[in-house]
């Protein structure tokens, strides 16, 4: 597999392929965009609709991701909601290439609905005291942070975000981030980028998912035993860092986005980290019950595999029964913490 990534990493950045492919994606980029945000969110559709039909694989995570977290739900509906999140997906990319066109940082835009000028989310904001401003893969998680860049006196996010190749891909995606008011930071430095926030007294942006490698903590989500990104935890406690969890929506098929109530945390030098992993947990499950169809749910969330771990992307031309799903989330000498 690690060969895999590799071999594919230098197709997109080796010259004689990466021209071709970045020549092929711009033109693509301006017959998608130039008639504006309805003509891109028509083809949209039609390329989910494809995509669903020829992306086998990635039809397949995303069904199976959805029959392990959501198993209460009918079948015909679990598959409504992954088939809807492959839309979204395709959106989010789509925005991405309009964002520029439509916003303007330090300017309000029609297209995008926050809080009001008074809410105490900007007293937190402008303190002068380090915070993360957390996120999840949902709506479209990088426009949210023009709750913040909208305001004309507005200090840049820090968003902490990995670099994306082909380099064409990356510098869309840092424009459309600046385009929205913040200060775009790559994360190869890994914690000392968070380091410097905290000692520059800075908000930082970033998302934290369900992948944290295969020997990290160990936490549930949606009652799926899992691996957890957990080194942001040790700083929250050691700088005094205030948490804000934050998400915007898309609404319904349309290029206009809504920015919902922020929740804010606070933890003690004594804190137990994986306390902090589960209250962000516990935030993730409530949103993404919210709005199951913005979800990213093709990301292979439950890849990590510990010695005796079962493979949850196995046989994904099957979908799994109530027995079938109970063995997946056998994991030898774990118990799941029961709720507060």
């Amino acid at each position: 597999m690690a060969k895999k990534k590799k071999r594919s990493g230098r197709v997109l950045t080796w010259a004689p392929t990466r021209v071709p492919i970045e020549l092929a994606m711009r033109w693509t980029a301006f017959w998608l965009t130039v008639f504006g945000w309805r003509w891109a969110y028509f083809w949209g559709r039609w390329a989910a609709r494809l995509g669903w039909l020829l992306m086998g694989k990635l039809r397949r995570y995303a069904l199976r991701n959805v029959d392990l977290c959501l198993p209460e739900l009918p079948e015909a509906e679990r598959t409504r909601i992954a088939r809807e999140s492959f839309k979204h997906n395709v959106y989010s990319f789509i925005d991405y290439l309009l964002v520029p066109k439509y916003f303007k940082a330090g300017q309000p835009s029609p297209y995008f609905t926050g809080m009001s000028a008074d809410h105490p989310f900007f007293a937190w904001y402008k303190a002068d005291q380090p915070g993360f401003n957390m996120t999840a893969h949902i709506g479209n998680f990088d426009i949210c942070s023009f709750n913040i860049g909208q305001d004309p006196d507005h200090q840049p996010l820090m968003l902490i975000t990995k670099a994306a190749k082909p380099p064409l891909l990356d510098h869309w995606l840092t424009r459309a981030r600046q385009a929205m008011g913040s200060e775009v930071v790559h994360s190869d430095e890994g914690a000392r980028v968070y380091l410097r926030a905290i000692k520059q007294k800075r908000k930082c942006g970033t998302v934290v998912d369900q992948n944290g490698g295969d020997w990290a903590p160990l936490e549930t989500f949606f009652g799926v035993p899992c691996t957890w990104q957990a080194d942001w935890t040790r700083l929250v406690q050691r700088g005094g860092v205030r948490l804000c969890y934050h998400f915007c929506v898309r609404e319904g098929d349309r290029f206009q986005f809504t920015y919902h109530e922020p929740e804010f945390h606070d933890y003690g030098a004594d804190a137990d980290p994986m306390q902090i992993i589960r209250d962000y947990r516990d935030w993730v499950e409530r949103v993404v019950r919210q709005y199951p169809e913005q979800y990213m749910w093709v990301h292979r969330r439950f890849k990590a595999r510990q010695d005796g771990w079962p493979d949850r992307y196995k046989n994904l031309d099957r979908r799994l029964t109530p027995e079938t799903r109970a063995e997946m989330l056998n994991i030898p000498g774990f118990t799941p913490r029961e709720p507060a």
